[in-house]
């Protein structure tokens, strides 16, 4: 290896900041080039999607409220509109899980007071989407 390959591959270690060792071995020994680091680089964060508000208060929520949940993980889709009103069985929105869409549905009929999650946001098994309040008798 002569004088201007190992200057080369200096140049190219230089240029990658992120690579922190590199050994290249060739017919007349090893080259190895080492960064010396005193702090490791940040790890990069994914960002989340925030789920839409409406206000930076709570919304208090009645007693006789019920809570509808995501049966499956995916995507949600077709969320209905709060203040709406809901009879039992009734779509609220759609939740694809690769490309499978399962209804969820409202348990109850009555008024949707609050939509937990918006369109097109990720949900897990469980997550809280809606809340209802139950029509009067």
């Amino acid at each position: 290896m002569n004088h201007e390959q190992i200057e080369g591959f200096a140049a190219l270690f230089t240029e990658a900041p992120r690579l922190t060792e590199i050994e290249i071995r060739h017919e007349g020994g090893t080259l190895r080039m080492r960064r010396a680091t005193t702090s490791p680089l940040p790890a990069l964060q994914p960002s989340l999607p925030t789920p839409p508000t409406t206000s930076s208060l709570p919304i208090p929520t009645p007693t006789n409220a019920c809570l509808v949940t995501a049966e499956h993980v995916g995507v949600i889709h077709s969320v209905a509109e709060v203040g709406a009103l809901v009879n039992i069985g009734q779509v609220l929105g759609q939740i694809d899980t690769m490309r499978l869409l399962s209804d969820c549905k409202a348990p109850l009929s009555g008024k949707l007071i609050e939509v937990l999650i918006g369109e097109g946001q990720p949900v897990e098994y469980g997550q809280p989407l809606f809340t209802i309040v139950p029509e009067e008798s």
